[in-house]
């Protein structure tokens, strides 16, 4: 859990503009799944990584940390120093290919990473309000009046997906910067405890592929497309 952790109920506000950035965590051992390559699997059509890329749709870049693979998109790739060095050193290599304000943070294991990033939408920017005037931080004003740094989801066991985020830009890019050898091997608590966190309530939808019976179970949940040239069902 971070250091400050309040929780929030997603409303019909206006979604977030401005300049956010994506950085899609795509590598991994993978050891639950023999070492598979875990954003190239399917669920419904398509690859969990082809799920992640559209869940960040209209994100600029999209950056994506791990072994380069076909994509529907163009995307950024890049790899963590050294490979396999754990997710806090693949942020830290995302980071260092962005400069926008706010930064949106993804795992490619999320079967339903659409609809869980659609959450995040309706929380206001972090980066407004981040400097009155006179360029001096304003502590009523900052990241939009909320005073924090991030949001993420919590998934239906109660626990912080970290990596269904967006956050400050400088925050992230501070924290890292604090860890030594980069964040090699390094907990994503350890990136995150200091920094001021909001949590959204996701309940399923922030369910992640970590096992077989994962995978299974989200096959059998996710309806598959409708093959080229086939007629669609008509209900009565």
């Amino acid at each position: 859990m971070t250091g400050t952790r309040t929780t929030e109920t997603p409303d019909a506000a206006t979604p977030a503009s401005g300049p956010t950035a994506a950085i899609i965590l795509a590598g991994g051992r993978a050891s639950r799944l023999d070492g598979t390559a875990k954003p190239l699997l399917e669920v419904g059509g398509r690859t969990l990584l082809d799920r992640a890329i559209a869940a960040v749709d209209g994100c600029d870049p999209i950056v994506v940390v791990g072994p380069p693979a076909p994509t529907r998109v163009r995307v950024v790739w890049t790899r963590e120093t050294p490979e396999f060095g754990g997710p806090v050193a693949g942020i830290a290599a995302g980071l260092a290919l962005v400069d926008t304000a706010d930064i949106v943070l993804l795992a490619a294991d999320l079967p339903n990473a659409e609809g869980a990033v659609a959450l995040l939408h309706p929380h206001p920017p972090l980066s407004a309000g981040k400097a009155d005037a006179g360029g001096k931080d304003d502590a009523d004003s900052t990241n939009g009046g909320h005073g924090i740094d991030g949001v993420c989801l919590i998934d239906a066991s109660g626990r912080m997906q970290w990596l269904v985020g967006r956050y400050r830009t400088d925050a992230l890019r501070s924290a890292a910067a604090a860890l030594p050898d980069g964040g090699r091997n390094a907990s994503l608590r350890s990136l995150l405890a200091r920094l001021r966190i909001s949590a959204i309530p996701a309940g399923d939808l922030a369910t992640d592929v970590d096992t077989w019976d994962d995978l299974e179970r989200a096959r059998a949940a996710a309806p598959m497309p409708p093959r080229d040239g086939a007629p669609d069902e008509e209900t009565t």
